[in-house]
């Protein structure tokens, strides 16, 4: 553990002397809030979050086994749910989205399933996960806007499966395995006009699919350089199709454009930000990032420039 800490402090200190001699282009961010209050109980470990059309952020509160709800200003809202396997509780949750109709997806793994609530987090319906035959671990859930149908993260399986919004399963691809289309421990996703973004954690990538499953393009390669990546663990993608990244062992968020290549990392004052282990992002449609920080039990929120 030392040696990687240590490694992983001399290629951040590395990347700073990179900024400094203008090699290494930085994206500014200004820091708005953060969402790390709820009710009275702090956050614990929280994995995702996911913004709505109306500014409404549902963060993931994994080691509480709720979903917290803020408004645009990181007000509290609520807080939905206890561990159970009820409606609206949840067993280890990890992921979320949020569709066009301002429906919250919640990947609850611990119970093998997709609880769909309403904006207010009233509980509406369950999707159990069954893929040949085997529960699925869900790690995240994503929407298309174009089809509508759901899009999950199999953390034991290793497979992306694809679902119709009433929770029919239409596919799944993937298997364990390092070849193209196969995965590691995929984790978080993001899908954006007919393609669903992967990152695959422990093979060091971000797999790009069309919604058949059919192989698009890879992002990223194993390594500690800026456009290399060493633990990814969440995506967004934004308005303007550019991919963000998060590191969690480099403790940086990556930014790639529409045609896959890397613009910068995020940062202020010309140098890299450093995030705490950095896993789910979420853009919001008035130019935010949301950076889930989790060993920080925090969202952090940012506005681009």
């Amino acid at each position: 553990m030392r040696y990687w800490l240590l490694m992983v402090l001399m290629v951040l200190m590395g990347w700073v002397g990179l900024a400094v001699a203008q090699d290494l282009r930085i994206g500014e961010i200004a820091p708005l809030h953060r969402l790390a209050g709820a009710g009275g109980m702090p956050l614990a470990l929280p994995s995702d979050v996911a913004v709505a059309g109306n500014g409404r952020a549902y963060v993931v509160d994994g080691g509480n086994h709720r979903l917290v709800i803020y408004d645009a200003l990181g007000g509290f809202i609520a807080a939905v749910g206890q561990h159970g396997a009820g409606a609206a509780q949840f067993a280890e949750p990890l992921g979320v989205a949020v569709d066009r109709h301002g429906l919250v997806y919640v990947a609850d793994a611990g119970n093998h399933r997709i609880q769909v609530l309403d904006g207010e987090g009233r509980f509406l319906r369950s999707l159990p996960l069954l893929d040949g035959g085997k529960p699925v671990r869900p790690a995240d859930v994503a929407v298309s806007e174009l089809s509508g149908n759901l899009f999950v993260t199999g953390n034991n399986t290793h497979r992306v499966m694809k679902l119709s919004p009433q929770g029919e399963v239409l596919g799944s691809w993937g298997g364990e395995g390092v070849a193209q289309g196969q995965f590691r421990y995929p984790a978080t996703l993001a899908v954006r006009e007919g393609l669903v973004a992967v990152v695959d954690v422990l093979n060091t990538r971000v797999q790009i699919f069309d919604e058949d499953g059919r192989y698009h393009y890879q992002l990223g390669e194993w390594g500690v350089l800026p456009g290399q990546l060493f633990r990814p663990k969440g995506i967004a993608i934004d308005q303007a199709g550019r991919y963000y990244i998060s590191d969690s062992y480099m403790e940086v968020v990556q930014v790639f454009d529409s045609g896959y290549r890397l613009l910068h990392v995020l940062g202020q004052g010309g140098r890299p930000h450093r995030f705490v282990a950095p896993v789910g992002l979420a853009a919001s449609l008035d130019g935010r990032l949301y950076v889930t920080e989790m060993l920080a039990n925090r969202v952090s929120v940012f506005e681009l420039r």
